[in-house]
């Protein structure tokens, strides 16, 4: 019987190994073809088999592509941030004494912590003070003019595209999980009824038991 505490490239391999026995090795097929395991049933289960391992493998790449997508956006966060906060924090001291500004701005504000928090206060920061010639006249005064801020507010577009990226991936990478999982479900359990027969048919002939690699 399949072990469940076998990995799922364990289990793979095992019912590769298993199931070309019962088909190919003559005394064992005679035996297994007793419950209905044919050549032709024997096909059908490595088929399905090879369609598991399939799965597998496309879920292994989705999950690679997952992990290079969140590291992206993690860099991107983290640079698009450090910028973005260099100029909150000039903000903060070059309009201390210009309340309205300073509201406007949302330099009182905490800095949120979650993404789509963060990413609301960087678009209202940059939107407010893009259109405000004034503050922008000023920032440029210490040493951050124009294309200094649209240089920092197109990293905080990369950072909010790399986020949809990551976001998309997370959703092929569990989808690919979901059926991987369903269809080694569906070939865990026609491997454990085949190893039970397979077993009966076998039960004196040790040998023969070994071939399916239980």
């Amino acid at each position: 019987m399949p072990a469940p505490y076998h990995s799922i490239e364990d289990r793979l391999n095992r019912y590769l190994t298993g199931l070309t026995n019962a088909r190919n090795v003559p005394e064992l097929q005679s035996r297994v073809a007793l419950y209905g395991y044919t050549p032709n049933k024997l096909n059908q289960m490595l088929n399905k088999r090879q369609q598991a391992f399939d799965l597998y493998l496309a879920q292994k790449t989705e999950y690679s592509e997952q992990h290079a997508a969140t590291k992206t956006f993690e860099q991107a966060w983290k640079t698009a941030h450090e910028t973005y906060m260099r100029l909150v924090r000039l903000g903060r001291i070059i309009f201390r004494d210009e309340h309205a500004i300073f509201i406007k701005l949302t330099l009182n504000e905490e800095r949120k912590r979650t993404f789509s928090g963060w990413l609301a206060q960087a678009n209202t920061f940059f939107s407010n003070l893009l259109s405000d010639q004034n503050a922008l006249t000023k920032y440029g005064q210490y040493n951050t003019p124009l294309a200094a801020v649209n240089a920092a507010k197109a990293l905080v577009n990369a950072a909010e595209q790399a986020n949809i990226i990551q976001a998309k991936e997370t959703g092929e990478a569990q989808q690919a999980t979901k059926e991987r999982d369903g269809k080694m479900d569906a070939l865990d359990s026609a491997m454990s009824e085949f190893y039970a027969l397979a077993e009966l048919a076998c039960e004196d002939a040790p040998d023969l038991l070994k071939m399916l690699d239980l």
